[in-house]
């Protein structure tokens, strides 16, 4: 007679209600991230230059408060990425829900990133002033201006790009495909991890064909796979919201 464990229904059901717990808590903690603009009157978070005819213009900020939410926000992203996971499919998920996880995604990963990331230029400014302020504009440029702009952008270009390809990586979910479910299994495999080159590949194709519709990046076929999950031979979908919950990764 094959044994049954009777604490398998509590434990699953333990970890079913963590799990929900834990979703329910990023999802206030991703709609908390509006709330500081609005409560201080923060007129800029990130840095931007601006130029138009013949005009420019250079600001810069960020703020206590949003920098407070972007380190818990790494804490989380942290957290995923070291929590026991376990595949157990429920079903392929609707384009909606795709979507969603993925405006989450951008939302969280712009946000966390920038309000870091603008503590160079304020830094800068303030190195140039004697000076530190959380904002500043300008409408003139100087020599740090130039030397920042263009490695800066292609710097903040790959750290957003790693937010989307480290989960892969990892085998991982990231925050916005937690929230929904979600889950992009490798082409070798629902259990094994992308090799750093797949992960790469596959959120390339996934950045270039949710950018550009012409190539049906938004489209879906019989099986429920859009185009850029058709070129890396990938797959994704719908957890079981009832899977039993492994312990954390070493």
């Amino acid at each position: 007679m094959p044994f049954r464990n009777p604490t398998a229904p509590q434990k699953t059901f333990s970890s079913a209600f963590s799990r929900k717990s834990l979703r329910l808590a990023c999802l206030a903690f991703v709609g908390l991230s509006f709330v500081p603009e609005y409560v201080f009157d923060i007129p800029l978070v990130g840095d931007s230059i601006v130029s138009k005819n013949g005009s420019v213009s250079v600001s810069a900020g960020s703020h206590p408060a949003v920098l407070l939410w972007a380190t818990a926000a790494f804490a989380i992203f942290a957290v995923l990425m070291l929590r026991g996971t376990r595949t157990v499919i429920a079903g392929v998920p609707k384009l909606r829900r795709r979507i969603s996880a993925f405006l989450i995604d951008f939302w969280f990963s712009l946000t966390m990133l920038s309000a870091i990331w603008a503590l160079i230029p304020l830094c800068l400014e303030a190195n140039r002033t004697g000076r530190f302020q959380w904002y500043f504009k300008r409408d003139y440029l100087v020599s740090t201006d130039n030397q920042f702009v263009i490695p800066g952008v292609f710097a903040f270009m790959a750290l957003m790009f790693l937010y989307f390809a480290f989960p892969l990586i990892r085998g991982k979910q990231t925050v916005g495909c937690f929230i929904m479910r979600l889950q992009v299994l490798p082409p070798f495999g629902d259990r094994g991890r992308f090799t750093h080159r797949q992960a790469l590949r596959r959120t390339f194709y996934e950045f270039f064909g949710l950018c550009n519709v012409f190539f049906g990046g938004w489209d879906v076929d019989s099986e429920g796979r859009t185009w850029c999950d058709g070129k890396t031979n990938c797959s994704v979908v719908l957890l079981d919201e009832n899977a039993p919950e492994l312990g954390p990764e070493e």
